[in-house]
C-alpha cells in the first residue's frame, strides 16, 4: 500500500506545472492591484477601480458594519470586508475574487442579484467570477466568508 501512495505523489510531482494562459483583456489589469485594507462600514467602504485588480486585508465578521446582511454569512472564524465602486456607463460587470468567499452587490438597501457565475480561466490566480447589471451609480460590494485574510479582487466591464 505504501508503495502505492508513494508511487501517486511521485507520479504527481512529475506532472508538469500548469501554465497560466494570458487573461482576457477585461481582466488584464488583475495585476496591477495595490494592496490596502477592506472597508469595516458603508461609510469607510475601500475604493476599487473599475479594470485594476487589488489585493485587501480583511477583517473578522465581528468587525463589519455590513449595510446587508450577507446573503450567506462566514463562520465565525472567516474575513470579509466592504468595498465601493462607481459605475458611469450601465452595463454588466464582473467580480473576480482570487479566492473562496461570498459576493453581494448593494445599492441602497438592496441586495442585487447576480446574473452569472463561472470559475476563473483554468490555471489562473482567479478563482471565482460573478456578474452583475448596474445601473450608474455607486455601489458597495460586501465579501463574507473568506478562509483566508488576503484576498485579490477586481470589477471589471463585461464586454458585450
Amino acid at each position: 500500500m505504501a508503495s502505492l501512495l508513494s508511487g501517486a505523489a511521485a507520479q504527481a510531482a512529475a506532472a508538469p506545472p500548469c501554465t497560466p494562459p494570458p487573461l482576457p483583456a477585461a481582466l488584464a489589469g488583475w495585476q496591477q492591484g495595490a494592496r490596502f485594507a477592506a472597508g469595516t462600514s458603508a461609510a469607510a467602504a475601500a475604493p476599487l477601480t473599475i479594470g485594476r485588480g487589488a489585493t485587501a486585508t480583511l477583517v473578522a465578521p465581528a468587525a463589519l458594519d455590513y449595510a446587508r446582511p450577507p446573503a450567506k454569512a462566514g463562520a465565525a472564524d472567516s474575513f470579509g470586508g466592504l468595498f465601493a465602486v462607481t459605475i458611469a456607463r450601465a452595463g454588466r460587470y464582473r467580480v473576480a475574487l482570487g479566492g473562496g468567499a461570498w459576493i453581494d452587490v448593494v445599492q441602497g438597501d438592496r441586495l442585487l442579484p447576480s446574473v452569472a457565475h463561472d470559475h476563473g480561466p483554468a490555471c489562473s490566480p482567479i478563482r471565482k467570477m460573478v456578474d452583475f447589471d448596474l445601473a450608474p451609480g455607486r455601489y458597495l460590494i460586501q465579501i463574507a466568508g473568506s478562509k483566508t485574510r488576503d484576498l485579490s479582487l477586481m470589477v471589471a466591464a463585461v464586454p458585450r
